[in-house]
């Protein structure tokens, strides 16, 4: 009786447990697909964003193009010198506003997020300012309007039980960074901060990202915890 009852435990339990094995393998791989194809979307929208820029400049070179060229095709038609002056003037003077305007953004999270992967862009989602329009609050990127000098801070609250690492980046370059662990213990909050100045070029991207999968989450709920990104060009 007793092999006859290990003889069906070997034909009904033994390939179920194989089965679930199996199932258990192709899930653990379709998770670790997902991770991968999510890393690489946020790189492709990185090089889109760029892309981008580098249209919105391209149009701005043609806009502000030398009028010079313009005044060449109306040569031999009399006019006032005055006037063919005036359209110089006009276009140095649009430069100088645009280089001199105050740039400065400061956003936070509205909400926490629970255990960010690795790479996982961090969204400030609430945007309290942002004179001359750098900053998205889709994305989570500032893009520089013109070059300059900026300087960058931001504060980073992490929850109980874990630890989890960011990087502040200037396009694909790191350029900072903070870390936060709570060592398991129950209730324990960690918030750290980070400023860093930088020289950057028109349509430059900052941004903050994970440095690791974290092992807690986000938080940023209250006045007193939140988690919060800002920067302003230096004049």
């Amino acid at each position: 009786m007793t092999v006859i009852w290990f003889a069906f435990f070997l034909t009904i339990c033994l390939p179920r447990t194989r089965a679930n094995k199996d199932i258990e393998t192709e899930l653990n791989e379709i998770r670790k697909e997902i991770r991968e194809l999510r890393m690489e979307n946020q790189a492709l929208g990185i090089i889109v964003k760029r892309q981008e820029n580098e249209i919105r400049e391209l149009h701005v070179r043609i806009e502000n193009q030398d009028p010079r060229n313009d005044l060449d095709k109306t040569k031999g038609s009399p006019s006032d010198p005055n006037e063919m002056s005036e359209p110089s003037s006009i276009s140095n003077r649009k430069r100088l506003v645009g280089t001199n305007s105050p740039i400065a953004f400061y956003a936070y999270m509205s909400k926490p997020e629970q255990n960010p992967s690795n790479h996982h862009m961090v969204i400030f989602d609430v945007i309290k300012t942002n004179v001359g329009g750098g900053y998205n609050g889709h994305s989570g990127m500032f893009t520089a309007p013109v070059a300059g000098i900026y300087v960058f801070t931001w504060t980073i609250y992490t929850g109980n039980h874990g630890r989890c690492g960011f990087g502040i980046y200037v396009n694909d370059n790191i350029m900072g960074s903070t870390f936060g662990e709570t060592d398991d213990v129950a209730g324990d909050y960690d918030s750290d901060s980070g400023t860093i100045a930088v020289a950057l070029n028109a349509h430059d991207d900052v941004y903050i990202r994970t440095l690791e999968a974290c092992t807690t989450f986000i938080e940023s709920i209250r006045v007193n915890t939140r988690t919060t990104f800002a920067g302003w060009k230096l004049n």
